[in-house]
């Protein structure tokens, strides 16, 4: 980025030809601002100073830079050359002599770039723009009910087909594409596609992009003139690939629309594990208090037995204490009587304490006493012995 440069524009559009007349053009002051460049596509984008939320404007790709010599002073003035459309030619002065070189030096890599791009039209005879461009749009034509995000001018590189699996090669060289599942309430599944320039019916290859998925840049040691190459692992995958891009903007824009999906599923992932995680949690709770239930009650069970073993004994021990000379049946029979005899006592002792905490809680009369009430003869008796089983005391005179 280079701060404070003002920009001049030609007077009017002129031909090809300006651009080696440029000490003949008049030129007008555009405006002041920043210039930033990117060091991989040579892109320009310049935006003025004061804009606030005012967009940078495109003004197209380097191409070269030519120094204005001025007398008895540093150059700091450039006429800069461009891909652009319209305004090809640009004036750009810097407010330092250490910005004018650097972008110098952006501007001989640009040109460098650029000769290396002609030569190799020249060698194949094809455009490598028209032919990426052509496999983009037949890839959109052919996938247009997915909407797809489609990254031209990419290698493809991975274990050989036909060879070692430890020997990398080129698996082919044409647009990377990225697929989005069609509109559910749910994730669903995100795709990696590659398709090859010279056969664009199908994938050559398909990756799932899955949780856990990497991509990592890596230098480009071999020196073989490629903006950015990076390796794509994952655990679906049976080997390690290489993506290699010739447009640096390009490979940012692939890289950044991949991790976005990636980081989906990575969070996909997490929301799937807690789920489960609680649910395991909720099962153990749930045994945790059926164990306590069952414990308590196997506690309670336990403690009567050994009671009515301990208080069989104990009767036992009395019957032989008191008449040695039964025979043991009779002991027995004996228990059985007293035991039946208890169960007896508790269920009416039972049933008398339900009676009375009805009669406390909602006012219910004795059943024994309204039989009794039924015996009296007159109906005044009987209603003064159904009133003194209520409670009821009535007024004086009544």
């Amino acid at each position: 980025m280079f701060n404070d440069v003002s920009i001049s524009l030609p007077a009017k559009v002129r031909g090809p030809e300006a651009e080696e007349e440029w000490e003949e053009v008049d030129w007008v002051t555009w405006s002041t601002g920043s210039v930033t460049v990117e060091t991989e596509s040579f892109l320009i984008l310049f935006k003025p100073a004061g804009g606030g939320n005012v967009k940078a404007k495109t003004l197209g790709n380097l191409v070269k830079a030519t120094t204005v010599i001025q007398e008895d002073q540093d150059s700091k003035t450039l006429i800069v050359t461009t891909s652009e459309s319209l305004h090809k030619t640009f004036r750009m002065t810097f407010s330092t002599g250490a910005d004018t070189a650097d972008f110098l030096e952006l501007a001989s890599r640009a040109e460098q770039a650029h000769a290396a791009a002609s030569k190799m039209q020249d060698t194949h005879g094809v455009d490598p723009s028209s032919e990426a461009a052509r496999l983009e749009s037949s890839l959109r034509t052919k996938l247009a009910d997915r909407w797809p995000l489609i990254f031209t001018g990419a290698e493809l590189y991975g274990p050989d087909p036909h060879g070692e699996a430890s020997t990398e090669v080129l698996l082919g060289r044409g647009a990377v594409v990225l697929l989005d599942p069609p509109e559910t309430n749910k994730v669903g599944s995100y795709e990696l596609l590659f398709y090859c320039e010279d056969e664009d019916s199908k994938p050559s290859q398909t990756f799932a992009i899955s949780p856990e998925m990497s991509l990592t840049r890596q230098d480009d040691e071999e020196g073989e003139g490629l903006a950015a190459s990076y390796i794509l692992k994952g655990p679906s995958m049976s080997a390690a690939h290489s993506l290699c891009f010739e447009d640096g903007s390009i490979a940012g824009n692939f890289v950044r629309d991949f991790r976005v999906r990636s980081r989906l599923m990575d969070m996909s992932l997490k929301t799937v594990r807690g789920r489960a995680a609680a649910q395991d949690l909720r099962k153990d709770l749930e045994s945790l208090k059926q164990r306590s239930l069952a414990a308590q009650a196997w506690t309670v069970i336990r403690l009567l037995l050994v009671v009515a073993i301990l208080l069989v004994a104990a009767r036992t021990a009395h019957l032989v204490s008191q008449d040695s000379g039964r025979p043991p049946l009779q002991y027995l029979v004996t228990i059985g009587q007293d035991i039946g005899s208890a169960l007896h006592l508790s269920a009416s002792a039972t049933s008398a304490a339900g009676a009375k905490v009805c009669e406390v809680a909602f006012g219910t009369v004795d059943a024994g006493g309204l039989r009794q009430c039924s015996k009296e003869v007159s109906a005044q008796d009987m209603r003064q012995c159904i009133d003194s089983l209520v409670g009821y005391a009535p007024a004086m005179g009544w």
